[in-house]
């Protein structure tokens, strides 16, 4: 086998290996196709999965984006189809309405779901998926989240965000011509899932340095390298250049392989993603609108590299923490959101998030770490000083 820095996307398909951390790692999906004009591919992906009666879901947006022409296609080839479009607005969310009423659409006869979309309609997919056996292809129309190649689904059920375990995507089909179109919040939503990665990787480290937590150097070594291509062209995002576009895309879906690989988040996901889940479910309570969990993961990401600079006399000898100033830097270059202010995230809000955030799930993180050194408290107040600086 190739060095696994080496492998492209497409090469993660089904690929088992003897791991130097002492496991053997395995990716369950068949196909993953990242290219620029690839939505025709969709027709033999289908075919090759034994798809003969599909049921798409998708949004009014996504339908537009891609739902429409992969249908057209399908019918075309002679598949039956049909599926479940949700109304563009509302924004959709991954609740026991969304789920039941796909569940409720699906027909006996249906022996493959294709999803198209990004973060919700996958995870919609997935749980289905998940509880019918019926394989689901994503037809990706956003680099939005890392979520497309996860095993997981993150849901909102009775108002709290939790996560369920789920199954592979059978294939991921992403056109990046595509892609390059979506919205340019999603655009920087995902860039900020990306990013949250340096923060993710260094409450892993911490994790092992502390607790000697499971830890894999190849699927560190993976990511790092994903995230370092975002980076390095994270100006040509905003241009929309394809090429920008196509390494976040390639790294989302190698975040979700990395956490395939390890059997948990751990390469994808640390404090970051406990600030973003705490303000969506909050804002959820309170009946206002939450930003793209990518936009709170790249602001988040901002925040949690503060705690680490608040930490830095009680951190571990040795211990590298993330590079605030190179999370911002590549953030603005993006245009991406650096602040929870800048996201519309009030300072009430943000304090009971560093405070309570850590909550969300049983993870160690700088979160955890500065409140077992009775410190968390004094951290709260210096952020929100730092993020909300009082008038004149």
């Amino acid at each position: 086998m190739k060095n696994l820095l080496e492998l492209t996307p497409a090469e993660f398909a089904g690929l088992e290996f003897d791991c130097p951390c002492g496991r053997r790692h395995s990716v369950g999906i068949r196909k993953i196709l990242i290219e620029s004009g690839c939505l025709p591919a969709i027709v033999p992906t289908v075919k090759e999965l034994g798809g003969t009666h599909i049921f798409l879901l998708a949004d009014d947006n996504t339908f537009e984006a891609a739902g429409k022409r992969a249908k057209d296609l399908l019918c075309q080839a002679g598949l039956s189809l049909h599926g479940r479009v949700f109304p563009g607005t509302p924004v959709l969310v991954p609740d026991e309405r969304t789920v039941g009423s796909a569940l409720a659409a699906m027909e006996p006869e249906d022996d493959l779901i294709l999803a198209v979309g990004s973060g919700v309609l996958n995870d919609t997919a997935r749980i289905l998926s998940a509880r019918t056996g019926i394989p689901y292809v994503i037809l990706a129309t956003a680099p939005s989240m890392d979520g497309f190649a996860s095993t997981v689904s993150p849901l909102i059920l009775d108002g709290m965000k939790i996560t369920k375990s789920a199954v592979y995507p059978a294939a991921i089909v992403a056109d990046t011509a595509i892609l390059k179109e979506a919205p340019m919040p999603m655009l920087t939503a995902g860039f900020g899932d990306i990013i949250g990665k340096y923060t993710a990787l260094a409450d892993w480290r911490l994790a092992r340095t502390l607790l000697d937590e499971y830890y894999c150097e190849q699927s560190v070594a993976l990511m790092e390298r994903a995230v370092q291509k975002c980076a390095d062209n994270a100006a040509g995002l905003q241009k929309r250049d394809e090429e920008a576009v196509r390494y976040v895309t390639e790294a989302l879906v190698l975040s979700g392989v990395a956490m395939g690989l390890v059997g948990n988040s751990r390469p994808a996901s640390g404090a970051e993603h406990h600030f973003s889940h705490y303000w969506e479910v909050e804002c959820l309570k309170r009946g206002v609108e939450h930003p793209l969990h990518g936009n709170s993961v790249g602001a988040a990401a901002v925040v949690s590299a503060s705690l680490y600079e608040l930490a830095a006399g009680e951190l571990p000898q040795g211990f590298a923490p993330p590079d605030k100033g190179q999370i911002l830097s590549v953030l603005k270059a993006a245009g991406a959101c650096t602040s929870p202010k800048e996201l519309g995230i009030s300072r009430e809000l943000f304090l009971e998030s560093v405070l309570h955030a850590m909550e969300i799930r049983e993870r160690f993180t700088i979160l955890r770490f500065l409140h077992q050194k009775g410190l968390l408290n004094a951290c709260a107040g210096a952020l929100a000083n730092r993020f909300y600086p009082a008038a004149g």
